[in-house]
Parts: C-alpha cells; structure tokens; sequence
C-alpha cells in the first residue's frame, strides 16, 4: 500500500512554476495534497498544473506577485475560496539580481529585496492569521540559500534577502509556537535546476568552480530539497521548528580548497 503523507492537506508553494518550488509542489502533490501553484510566470504555472493534473493531481493556479500585499491577500483568498483552508506554506519565489554593490541601483535592491524577503513576510503573514483562525496548527516553510551565511561577490541584495529570512523564519517559531504552527528554513547549496527552470541553470565555469568547493562534487537535485521540505511538512518533524536546515552536499561545513599540514614548533 502507498501511503500519502498529505492526503487532504493543502500546500501552497511561491515560485512553483519552475526549479526547485517546482519539484517542491510536484512531490505534495504526488503525496496527495492539494496543490497551489503561485508564481508570477501564467504560462509556465498552468503548464505545471496541467501536468499534475493529468496525473490525477488536485491543483490550483494563483498568478501572484509575492511582494504586493493585495496580491498576496487575494491568493489567499482564492486558496481558501477553492479548499477552504491551508495548512503548509512554502516560500520559494526567488529572483536573480548579479552586480558589485557599487554598480547596483536602488531598484536593483529593491527588486530581490522585495521578492525574497517582503514577499516571505507578506506571504507568511498571510498564511499564520489563516492558521490561527482556523486552529489546528499548520507549518511554514521558507527556501533560504547558503548564501544566508556564505557571502558571494555580486550577490548582496541575494546575501542579504536570505539572512534576513533565516532570521523571520526563526522570529516567527518563537511567536506562532503557542499555536502549534512550525516554521523552519530550509537552504539549498548549488542545485542542478536546468532541466526545470525557465532561467535555465548556473554558468559551467560557476559550477566548475563551486563543486571544487562541494565534498560530495555534484550539484544538488530539485528533488532531493523538495524531500527535506516534505519532511519539514510531516508529522514526523512536529516538534521541529525554528532551524536552518542546510541540503548542499556539505559546502557549509568548511572550506574543502584549504589543504596541507600547519607547521608547528616547540620551544
């Protein structure tokens, strides 16, 4: 017999069109959730959805601009509208911004900023109140990076964005804990998006130079963060929250290109 974890439950999942939010909603759905495609792409989400959807899948499409409150407060709407409640959020929506600080403009920052960091708030925001009132508990989840403690040249508003989610995640465990509402981080090292992503994947020579720094050397699958997600959703991790969970084949443990003995004296 094949047990679904999340059968009767609904997720919903920011970004969910492609990458990693897409195979984060494939696999609820495959577990029997229903699912709510939100990203900003119409023609890649209703692909998604209709994909799921042949499958047997229950899904939803929410064309939403995560960093808008009256967007953010009209998806949910329509979730609750469509299901009639919500009990797992996902925030995955991401977007890419690559410049030096100095060459960045104020919408620029704005841009990422607002995206990966105001949307996971609005959206967070969102999804507690409905957790709340309905009762029940519930669990947030938010995508963050190694790039929340690993900073990389042309990348601050992106450093920036997933610190402070690391922090919001672990804020908001502290306050909705009395409601039995989770609320964790879940951080990707390099993942191998390109198959699935309408952005297509990392530059060769970027990965070249990453995986030399990965002690497993591979980059990750959208699959193997979407099964950390799940697992974070699950009954199984109900007395898990408030922590930065790190799916990178090791890259946060340490610096791997630092090698050779220390020269050592005794007096």
């Amino acid at each position: 017999m094949n047990e679904k974890r999340f059968e009767g439950k609904v997720a919903v999942v920011t970004g969910a069109a492609s990458g990693i939010g897409r195979a984060i909603i494939t696999a609820f759905v495959q577990e029997g959730a229903r699912g709510v495609i939100v990203d900003v792409d119409q023609e890649w989400a209703h692909m998604v959805a209709k994909n799921l959807q042949a499958k047997g899948g229950e899904v939803l499409v929410c064309i939403t601009d995560v960093s808008k409150s009256d967007q953010v407060d009209a998806m949910m709407a329509s979730v609750l509208k469509a299901y009639g409640r919500l009990d797992i959020f996902v925030n995955n929506a991401g977007v890419g911004v690559h410049k030096e600080v100095v060459d960045l403009t104020d919408d620029d920052w704005d841009y990422q900023v607002d995206v990966q960091l105001k949307g996971p708030f609005l959206c967070s925001r969102a999804a507690a109140r409905q957790m709340i009132k309905q009762g029940g508990g519930g669990r947030i989840v938010n995508i963050g990076s190694t790039a929340a403690s690993n900073a990389r040249i042309h990348a601050a508003p992106h450093c920036v964005s997933k610190a402070g989610v690391v922090m919001l995640t672990k804020v908001m465990a502290l306050e909705l804990g009395k409601h039995q509402i989770t609320v964790n981080c879940v951080s990707p090292g390099l993942t191998d998006v390109a198959p699935v992503s309408r952005h297509g994947g990392a530059e060769p020579e970027y990965v070249e130079v990453f995986l030399h720094q990965v002690p497993l050397n591979r980059l990750g699958r959208p699959e193997e963060i979407a099964h950390m997600v799940l697992f974070m959703a699950s009954d199984k991790a109900k007395f898990i929250t408030g922590q930065h969970v790190l799916v990178d084949g090791g890259y946060s443990a340490g610096k791997l290109s630092i090698r050779g003995p220390h020269r050592t004296t005794r007096d």
